[in-house]
């Protein structure tokens, strides 16, 4: 479901989502990270690309708990710090990298003609290059950082499970209006005063207001979109700024290469600094505009308004309703398609999985059927995001294919629905594994399903459907046995063993 908290779901299954998938993937990597110690792989590209996308999540996750903060109390204080200082046993890594590729875009982007060619960079960059090599050779080499960071993740993934959000949207509009005004007042303190630290605060205020606007961004697409994409772009600029003012530093007290070829370097970074500060502060003045009571008391006007009319439609003429038409039909963008499934029964239950299901993405579903016909059915579903979905076989599909539409439907309309159920629903809880190239669903069945697990496992072609091997830990499978479709386990109850 991706980095974004549908204002039709519950807060708090939403935000345990969110937090679950992005801390279990950088587990995930970090632990093969650590099997791959000692291999023959490219361990410079290896270990730099892996440790960038795990900050990246421990990032996102921070932003996730900032704005839900004020509800989480002290726990938030907790959870921060400890998914904080994961990132910072990697920061070495990542800096000495990010310097690096700031020096070599700065003297890039030297005019032609400028006389301070004539220094010889070159010692420079090889010392800030050495910088480099050895945080890439300590990381590869087995660093226990990585393992203590991946100790530390585990750590604050098992405890965003606990987290208590209360629904609606004023608990995320807490977090939201102070994470706003904290990056209004930075900008004013900066401008001010523009010293390296001062725009360093700026810049994780405005990081994290990023993210927030990516988690509300389906309150309201059409202006939460462009929003993320300026502060998208100023977090950019002010990153660039931070780096070159850690290259700075690092040319200040230990820099390589003639006193003139540094200062020289310095020189080209305090001019681009300027230069991106100025825009920056221009474009700060824009995004916040207002004060955070007025953009909190907007983006919940946004919020309320798709809960109570449901989400953005495209707005045009006849012209583009025809346009949108012709689309759905030539892409299948309507929700039509095949669905092309195996299914294996879990004798073992969880037990049998492989691995820690905690590191793993997971969510609540609820489903009951509107109409049950042979081999046609009619379900509504609350997963966070609430379907509507028609399921159906003929003669000529084959072993795990068969029909589907399905369609994104409002809260309300799925409440209104939901009691026409009555005596045909299920309630289960959806673990996801990786698997080689596939995503395996766990299903956990509850009430008077309770002790049945099944796993599932969708293709996208029906050559690879036919060519899957299933592996050991999977039980026998019951793709065409029509007992344990979702719908049949609905209306009869759980199969005779």
């Amino acid at each position: 479901m991706g980095y974004v908290i549908a204002p039709s779901a519950s807060a708090r299954r939403e935000v345990r989502r969110i937090a679950a998938e992005r801390l279990g993937e950088a587990v995930e990597r970090l632990d093969t990270l650590i099997d791959a110690v000692g291999d023959d792989a490219d361990v410079d590209t290896d270990v730099e690309e892996a440790i960038h996308e795990i900050r990246k999540r421990c990032k996102e996750v921070r932003g996730l708990a900032r704005l839900v903060g004020p509800a989480l109390g002290s726990r938030f204080h907790r959870f921060d710090r400890t998914v904080r200082s994961a990132a910072n046993e990697l920061s070495a890594l990542r800096d000495a990298h990010a310097v690096l590729a700031t020096f070599d875009t700065l003297v890039d982007a030297q005019p032609t003609g400028d006389s301070g060619a004539r220094h010889d960079l070159r010692a420079v960059r090889a010392g800030q290059a050495a910088f480099a090599d050895a945080a890439t050779e300590a990381a590869g080499s087995g660093d226990d950082r990585i393992r203590t960071a991946r100790d530390l993740l585990q750590e604050a993934l098992a405890a965003s499970q606990k987290w208590k959000v209360p629904a609606g949207f004023e608990p995320l509009g807490d977090g939201l209006g102070s994470t706003y005004d904290r990056g209004r007042r930075w900008l004013r303190r900066a401008e001010k005063h523009p010293t390296d630290e001062r725009l360093h605060e700026w810049r994780k205020a405005v990081k994290h207001l990023w993210y927030q606007t990516r988690l509300l961004h389906d309150t309201a697409p059409s202006v939460m979109g462009p929003l993320a994409d300026n502060l998208d772009d100023l977090a950019e600029a002010l990153g660039d700024d931070h780096d070159l003012a850690v290259l700075v530093a690092r040319l200040d007290g230990a820099g390589a290469g003639t006193a003139a070829a540094v200062g020289h370097t310095v020189d080209l970074a305090r001019a681009r600094q300027a230069e991106l500060r100025r825009r920056a502060f221009r474009m700060g003045h824009t995004i916040y505009a207002e004060d955070g009571g007025a953009f909190v008391a907007r983006v919940q006007r946004y919020w309320l308004d798709t809960v109570r009319l449901g989400p953005e439609l495209v707005v045009g003429g006849i012209a583009t309703l025809s346009r949108e038409r012709s689309e759905e039909r030539a892409s299948g963008d309507s929700g039509s398609g095949r669905e092309l499934e195996r299914k294996f029964r879990l004798d073992g239950g969880l037990r049998s999985v492989p691995g820690d299901l905690e590191r793993c993405g997971s969510s609540e579903i609820r489903q009951g059927y509107l109409a049950v016909d042979g081999a046609v059915s009619v379900r509504v579903r609350d997963a966070g995001d609430c379907t509507l979905t028609v399921k159906w076989r003929t003669e000529a599909d084959g072993p795990g294919e068969r029909g589907e539409l399905e369609w994104t439907i409002a809260r309300q309309r799925f409440e209104s629905a939901w009691p026409a159920t009555a005596g045909r629903r299920i309630v289960k809880t959806r673990h996801r594994v990786g698997l080689d190239r596939h995503t395996v669903e766990i299903d956990v069945f509850h009430d008077e399903l309770d002790g049945l697990v099944v796993a599932e496992v969708e293709f996208d072609s029906p050559d690879a459907l036919r060519s899957f091997e299933p592996p050991p830990w999977f039980g026998d499978e019951v793709t065409d046995d029509r007992r344990y479709r979702n719908a049949s386990l609905a209306v009869d109850g759980r199969p005779d063993p």
